[in-house]
């Protein structure tokens, strides 16, 4: 085989393994689209995250498509993430590191139900740098929700999206 040939080879198998690579990552398609909403309000929540924490996905279709979507979430105690969320218990920043990343995963929760309303599919909604565990639990809300207004039984399909460790440095609350 010349250098030419090889070298065409070898980009041909580093292409396939970034493919295969990417795919690994990508969270898996759980929603058949082809499956006509119905109008009204629905409700998905996401498996407890490891602190406990749910999140609770609520769209209104209206004439087939989602029109509106909001998303929260409160901690295991009942508690809603807002603008206190990451304070100390006596109401101040004690920590000023953990409070902005946990102030950017609440920023992340009206963008992405902005994107679900504007895509249609929560599997094409983008992860937002520093909201990897606000996206797991959102995509998992959201799958629920959708199948709800599909009349789909909620078959465990949304557990395959995978909830990231709270303890990794790139992930938030």
């Amino acid at each position: 085989m010349d250098r030419k040939s090889a070298r065409a080879l070898e980009i041909a198998g580093l292409s396939l393994a970034g493919l295969f690579m990417m795919s690994a990552c990508s969270p898996p398609h759980v929603i058949d689209t082809s499956v006509p909403l119905r109008d009204g309000e629905y409700v998905g929540r996401s498996n407890p995250d490891e602190q406990g924490a749910i999140g609770t996905v609520k769209i209104t279709v209206a004439n087939g498509a989602i029109a509106s979507t909001s998303f929260e979430t409160v901690t295991a105690d009942g508690q809603k993430k807002d603008a206190d969320y990451g304070k100390t218990s006596a109401g101040d920043v004690g920590n000023a590191e953990y409070y902005q990343r946990a102030q950017a995963a609440v920023a992340s929760y009206s963008q992405y139900a902005e994107q679900l309303t504007q895509k249609q599919d929560p599997m094409s909604v983008d992860i937002i740098s520093g909201a990897t565990v606000a996206h797991s639990q959102f995509l998992q809300a959201a799958v629920r929700a959708v199948m709800a207004s599909q009349g789909v039984q909620d078959d465990g399909r949304a557990d395959s999206i995978n909830m990231p460790s709270l303890d990794l440095d790139e992930n938030d609350y």
